[in-house]
């Protein structure tokens, strides 16, 4: 990758609900200004997915990216910025999940920021580029202390992951030292099944900042067969800073800050890549961006 290329990052977003299989991307609230912003963010992040190929470690299929964002966001708090998040998936299981926006104001920069969901390391290129290897798995299912048995309906079943999911509370140390509760979105972002790998059923839940998250929390209904499934939960970090997951108030999972020198090696789950300058393959996406 170009040294223009340095790497960077941040990421916001407003969430609503997915169906199984399937992520639906509510738009953030608009302004007549903002619309043609918002759009023409869509197609360049949209172009810009569809440039990254993605494979887990020993198959030689690269990872279907679902075209449509799961979720579409904005921060009018820190600036005039529009993005989209994307998974890159293996039949309906989501196996890697980015963000990709746009700055208007005050920068005009393009950020893609990636975390691994997959239990085996994976591999990306960009545009036919090596960029992005990872030596470790982007996260680790366990069971899920106290929880009843899965219920027999996938209606059933997806209500019970929204309670068990309420069970978690999550804290981040902001960078300037500060303490923050993180909020759960209700609802999750993406739902999902893969029977023939023993998920049976399974949600993609985020906890936000205001409408940015910082960590993304999977339930699944794990086992042979439905019969003998039980509930497991993973856990995965978005964003380099320090956070804390508790369970019915005990602690249960910790990532520690990141060092930019660490994100940028693009080794770990969680990476993020800036560009300075969009490329000249994406630039016929660009045209309304510089406006």
């Amino acid at each position: 990758m170009s040294g223009r290329w340095r790497r960077i990052g941040f990421l916001a977003v407003a969430a609503l609900v997915g169906g199984v299989g399937h992520g639906f991307a509510q738009p953030p609230k608009e302004t007549p200004a903002d619309r043609e912003q918002i759009e023409a963010a869509l197609k360049l992040t949209q172009a810009a997915a569809a440039e990254y190929e993605i494979q887990v470690a020993g198959e030689d299929k690269p990872l279907n990216l679902r075209r449509d964002p799961i979720l579409r966001w904005s921060n009018p708090t820190v600036g005039v910025l529009h993005g989209n998040v994307f998974l890159w998936t293996r039949g309906d299981q989501p196996l890697v999940v980015a963000s990709l926006h746009k700055w208007f104001s005050p920068f005009t920069h393009m950020t893609h920021e990636f975390q691994s969901l997959s239990e085996e390391p994976i591999s990306a290129k960009f545009h036919g580029e090596p960029v992005w290897k990872t030596n470790e798995p982007g996260l680790r299912f366990v069971d899920l202390p106290k929880a009843p048995a899965p219920a027999v309906t996938e209606a059933q079943r997806f209500f019970q992951a929204k309670e068990l999911a309420k069970d978690f509370t999550t804290t981040m140390k902001e960078k300037s030292g500060t303490l923050v509760e993180l909020r759960l979105l209700t609802q999750p972002v993406y739902r999902y099944a893969a029977p023939k790998k023993g998920i049976h059923s399974g949600s993609l839940f985020a906890f936000v900042q205001g409408t940015d998250p910082e960590l993304f929390l999977l339930i699944d209904a794990r086992g042979e067969n439905a019969a003998t499934a039980r509930w497991k939960y993973a856990v995965t970090r978005m964003t380099n800073v320090d956070l804390w997951l508790h369970h019915r108030k005990e602690e249960v999972w910790a990532a520690k800050y990141l060092t930019i020198r660490v994100v940028n090696d693009h080794r770990q789950p969680y990476t993020r890549f800036n560009f300075d300058e969009i490329p000249e393959f994406l630039k016929g996406e660009t045209a309304k961006s510089k406006k």
